[in-house]
């Protein structure tokens, strides 16, 4: 069982957490029963690439709509949730871009968005980090199937090659981790526990006044 990082995490997020996990795996492991063990760590990030960074963020402008939608739930009391057809997703998240335009920038800049040059030295920070694979979240929001497209076709040509490559260094550095021959510092992961970013906090006041007109349609 290895670990997956469904969340939305910075470089310096991953390097902690790969500390973290190989440590435990490492040094505190308590297997429940006898079976071969094959670590390794993934994690989401948002994914569009295109010829200029201005293209990129502007074919993937709903990519936060994911974790808008997770959120609007999740924080929810008890995990409530409206009755079915009452409130338009949609335009909730369309709200709360309008009045967060700081925050879904910033959002925007986060993820792997951009030119071949910004996605990849976006990568090589992920790659410093030792993460095995990054899942590439290409269809959040009302994304084009031809920008989609596009952009994993240009990612494959101009970007892939040079990571395929360097992967038997990954694989040489796992190896000397789990033989204990790397000891890994323990760094502290309290800092990167917030399971959204801490990019979605003005989503609030659009969850209640969404509530609020449900309530007054019924």
């Amino acid at each position: 069982m290895g670990a997956l990082g469904f969340q939305f995490v910075s470089a310096d997020a991953a390097h902690a957490w790969v500390h973290a996990y190989y440590n435990a795996f490492v040094k505190r492991q308590k297997k429940l029963a006898d079976y071969k063990t094959n670590p390794n760590i993934a994690l989401v990030s948002f994914f569009m690439c295109a010829k200029t960074d201005e293209e990129a963020r502007a074919r993937a402008d709903g990519d936060t709509f994911f974790q808008f939608a997770l959120r609007f739930y999740g924080q929810s009391a008890d995990r409530r949730r409206p009755p079915a057809g009452t409130v338009n997703m949609w335009e909730e998240y369309e709200k709360w871009k309008k009045a967060n335009p700081e925050q879904h920038a910033a959002s925007l800049r986060g993820g792997l968005i951009g030119s071949p040059d910004t996605i990849r030295r976006k990568l090589k920070k992920f790659q410093e980090s030792n993460i095995d694979q990054v899942v590439l979240l290409n269809q959040a929001g009302k994304n084009r199937h031809e920008d989609i497209c596009e952009s994993l076709e240009l990612f494959a040509k101009e970007v892939m090659p040079e990571f395929q490559e360097a992967h038997p260094q990954l694989l040489k550095w796992k190896e000397q981790v789990l033989n204990r021959e790397i000891d890994l510092a323990e760094i502290d992961t309290t800092a990167f526990t917030d399971r959204y970013g801490g990019t979605m906090k003005g989503i609030a006041p659009v969850k209640q006044a969404a509530t609020q007109a449900v309530r007054a349609a019924e």
